[in-house]
């Protein structure tokens, strides 16, 4: 009896001594509901997770699931706890963020490094004490690429030529973009891009030129009319649950942290300025007609769109925000980044 307690007493003191044998591993589940083969899902969010996973030193594991919901409710799967992490789209709540439509407004950056690691930046220094994104710890913020226009058919020279044109948007600022320029919107989410566009439901769509491979419509559309500093820039957040983060422990906590922020926002960034490549390749590739809005062209867009600034500005105030000095800011560190 007392050498099989002396037995059972050296396999614990030996299990003890095992690296990590204390502390159980933490997988958290990241509910993804892009394409597997998409840039963010291969080159980003594998990548961070995989960030994560070596800062941890293997007791923090993410693991991408087939997506739990639609791509609206993501914010709201990951509040409740249905999925521990999730990569989101501010435009699809748009009641809930007001804050970051500032970020989107036309003609400010080139790269999507840049604006994203801006963007982080800004809210850091002027959007947190809104507290909007409370009941969830944000993890990342970053913008797609420069959006373009892209038509199946018509060829837009002048603004006139938009006018009534049937085009897919996924919502937020790009529904008042829409309607400043006269064009019929069409909502559907980002995957259902080559659907409505492949059945004619739609003329076109208002896209950074990253998905034109990456949600294969590159046979499909037959024009792309380039915005200098883009029409847009589609802004997004990662964020876990809060109670999730709260269970680990605040070495583990430090350890994600020096990989998320304003790190994170470089990696998004990075990758959408790569996809957006690869996506110009694929319009040479096809005979797509590429050319851009210039001249009266682009004094005419720049006058219609002029409204959303200030507008924005006045909405930012009612949440104790200085649009203007955060517009600012965020310009001038673009302007740095690029």
């Amino acid at each position: 009896m007392k050498c099989a307690i002396r037995l059972i007493g050296s396999m614990l003191i030996g299990l003890a001594l095992v690296p990590g044998a204390a502390q159980a591993e933490t997988v958290l589940r990241f509910s993804n509901w892009i394409p597997p083969t998409h840039p963010l899902t291969t080159n980003a969010f594998s990548v961070w997770a995989k960030k994560i996973e070596t800062a941890t030193k293997g007791r923090v594991k993410v693991n991408l699931t087939p997506p739990l919901g639609k791509p609206p409710a993501h914010y709201d799967l990951v509040k409740s706890g249905v999925a521990d992490i999730a990569w989101g789209v501010h435009g699809y709540n748009i009641d809930r963020f007001t804050l970051e439509y500032g970020m989107m407004l036309p003609f400010y950056a080139k790269t999507a490094t840049a604006s994203s690691i801006a963007f982080w930046r800004t809210n850091e220094k002027f959007f947190a004490k809104a507290k909007e994104y409370a009941g969830v710890k944000l993890m990342g913020l970053d913008v797609h690429g420069p959006a373009m226009v892209f038509t199946t058919k018509k060829r837009i020279r002048t603004l006139a030529d938009m006018k009534n044109l049937k085009i897919r948007i996924g919502g937020g600022i790009i529904s008042d973009i829409s309607k400043a320029l006269n064009v019929t919107p069409f909502f559907a989410p980002a995957p259902k891009a080559y659907e409505v566009l492949s059945k004619g439901v739609a003329d076109g769509i208002f896209f950074p030129a990253e998905s034109v491979a990456s949600f294969k419509i590159d046979k499909i559309i037959k024009n792309a009319l380039i915005i200098p500093g883009g029409l847009y820039r589609s802004s997004n957040y990662i964020i876990m649950n809060q109670a999730k983060w709260n269970s680990l422990s605040k070495q583990d906590q430090a350890a994600i942290n020096s990989v998320s922020g304003e790190a994170l926002a470089r990696l998004m960034g990075s990758v959408w300025d790569a996809a957006d490549k690869v996506g110009h390749k694929a319009m040479q590739k096809n005979g797509i007609n590429v050319y851009e809005v210039k001249g009266p062209f682009l004094a005419e867009m720049t006058k219609k769109l002029a409204h959303l600034e200030a507008a924005w500005i006045a909405r930012a105030k009612k949440q104790g925000v200085d649009g203007r000095a955060a517009l600012a800011f965020y310009k001038a560190e673009i302007a740095k980044l690029e």
